[in-house]
């Protein structure tokens, strides 16, 4: 069983003492029931490094050496275009693309959007998404943008995006996936509960995207992104 994981901020180098957030400590000694000297697992900047619990409260670790935990991440920046969802649905999509290696969320606001979305709902999303990389071992914790138009977060993505539409042909994911085995950054877009518009579908088109089929099923828009990403996942070479 891999030791628990948690991302602090600053410099870690072997032989220091550092401090954890006040709600990792408080989880790791209420509910992990962690004492001093437990062995745990602490990423700053993207490193690893093996550590123990310093003191009984958990409130700081002290560093041993870089950890040879690899960590959970796929190889290939993904950054996921998912489309605002009424509910709390959209917590689901975030914690799942979390857990299944996107390295970036930005939510839009697109024609058939039926909710939008507050600060407050941001900031809980990055929460959830700090939680989901410590949960499923991640070097990083994936950004959560704040809300962009469809137009605006496509137009600012600036690598390979592929659309999730029920047009696409049959097997037009897998073409994708083998036109940029050697990439090392791509983009998913996944529409609302009714579909991308007309318009939308042009202007990621004009925007050079290429547009995948998921299969014959129509899927959620919750489930797409989690199953985008895990053809993505499972196509790389480990």
């Amino acid at each position: 069983m891999s030791a628990p994981r948690f991302f602090v901020d600053g410099p870690v180098t072997a032989g220091a003492t550092i401090a954890l957030r006040s709600d990792d400590a408080h989880h790791a000694s209420h509910v992990l029931r962690m004492r001093a000297d437990a062995p745990i697992v602490v990423v700053a900047a993207g490193v690893a490094w093996d550590a123990v619990m310093a003191t009984a409260d958990c409130k700081t670790a002290h560093i041993l050496r870089p950890s040879p935990d690899s960590g959970g991440d796929i190889g290939i920046d993904v950054t996921v275009l998912q489309a605002l969802i009424k509910g709390a649905k959209f917590d689901d999509v975030v914690e799942k693309c979390v857990e299944l290696g996107a390295s970036r969320i930005v939510p839009m606001r697109c024609e058939r959007s039926e909710s939008d979305a507050s600060a407050h709902k941001v900031d809980r999303w990055r929460r959830i998404a700090r939680a989901a990389a410590q949960q499923s071992r991640r070097n990083i914790v994936p950004a959560v943008d704040d809300v962009r138009s469809f137009a605006e977060a496509v137009s600012a993505i600036g690598v390979p995006l592929l659309v999730a539409s029920e047009r696409a042909p049959k097997g037009s994911l897998a073409d994708a996936l083998r036109a940029h085995a050697g990439s090392t950054a791509l983009a998913i877009a996944v529409g609302p509960e009714g579909s991308f518009s007309d318009a939308e579908l042009a202007a990621a088109k004009n925007a050079g995207a290429e547009f995948v089929s998921l299969g014959p099923a129509i899927l959620r828009t919750e489930t797409a992104a989690a199953a985008l990403l895990a053809a993505i996942a499972s196509a790389r070479v480990w």
